[in-house]
């Protein structure tokens, strides 16, 4: 019980300290001007909001994902995702160089590709699956590249700031993202005792009552449609959807009805970390968020190799 009280209160802290933390530090107890305000709570707050939802689904994610592939490595983007998500940005970019409108839509529709590309090889296996997943992605990204070679000058910048992951320019309303984070921590605790029961292996799940061919199609679509939109949202950020779960089987246990609200909190907390520290550490410039994830994220996965070595 202590550690969900930990928990809470680290997100508590962490989003007081999101607050007030920026190129200009803001007392959010002691904010008396307009301009301090609409700071905290017009442009600061949902940025918060939103990297809490997007990193709790890339958690969510990642923690379907290693059940559904039966893989601890595997993450949100292992299936191509991403990739195809990121070509559509691009494509989006082509078109309308200066749109953030038309780069969400364009990733959206990309990871959507992607999704329905991958469904075609559900019903071969999880390793056949992870296979073609890591084919589709090699293609992907050789498509990206060939995009980029074509994009015009004036959209490289907005590209590649979204491909290292940027939570300046979402267009998908705070509420929506949070919406999306409730309803998938719902839908994995529905799923949470086939899910425990898949980790026994396919035979026992099967002998005990579950449908895993089924369940198997609900994990991957679900599990692809959370990448999509918080891919959409804030573009690729690695090493949340890997990290987190790991984590918080060891801290939780290896229940699902513990690990996947422990998965959504946590991975929402780093985030938040994250983007906290990328805003402020070169203020009044920014870093690309995933590249903090990366630099918490390896040596954090390395200690958990540790401990369970």
């Amino acid at each position: 019980m202590y550690r969900w009280l930990i928990l809470f209160i680290a997100i508590a802290a962490c989003l007081i300290l999101g607050l007030a933390a920026g190129e200009h530090w803001i007392n959010p107890f002691a904010a008396h001007s307009g301009l301090d305000n609409t700071i905290l709570w017009e442009l600061r707050l949902p940025r918060l909001l939103t990297a809490f939802a997007v990193g709790g689904l890339l958690a969510l994610a990642g923690a379907w994902f290693q059940v559904l592939l039966g893989n601890p490595l595997a993450e949100p983007y292992v299936l191509g995702v991403a990739g195809s998500a990121s070509a559509g940005a691009v494509t989006g970019l082509m078109f309308m160089p200066e749109s953030a409108w038309a780069m969400s839509a364009g990733a959206f529709a990309g990871a959507w590709v992607g999704i329905v590309t991958v469904m075609f090889f559900a019903h071969l296996g999880s390793n056949r699956m992870l296979l073609a997943g890591v084919v589709l992605a090699a293609f992907w990204s050789a498509v990206l590249a060939l995009l980029l070679a074509l994009l015009p000058e004036q959209g490289l910048y907005r590209a590649f700031s979204w491909m290292m992951g940027d939570l300046s320019h979402s267009d998908i309303p705070v509420s929506i993202l949070l919406a999306a984070w409730g309803v998938a921590l719902g839908c994995g605790l529905l799923l949470a005792r086939a899910l425990d029961m898949l980790l026994l292996g396919e035979r026992h799940a099967e002998a005990l009552g579950v449908n895993v061919k089924q369940l198997r199609r609900r994990l991957l679509l679900l599990a692809s449609a959370v990448t999509a939109l918080a891919v959409t949202a804030a573009g690729t950020i690695g090493f949340v959807g890997l990290v987190i779960p790991h984590l918080m089987r060891l801290l939780f246990g290896s229940l699902h009805k513990g690990v996947l609200p422990a998965s959504a909190i946590g991975g929402g907390l780093l985030l938040l970390l994250a983007d906290t520290a990328a805003r402020t550490i070169i203020a009044p410039a920014e870093l690309p968020v995933g590249i903090l994830t990366a630099i918490i994220g390896v040596p954090v996965f390395l200690f958990l190799l540790l401990r369970r070595t």
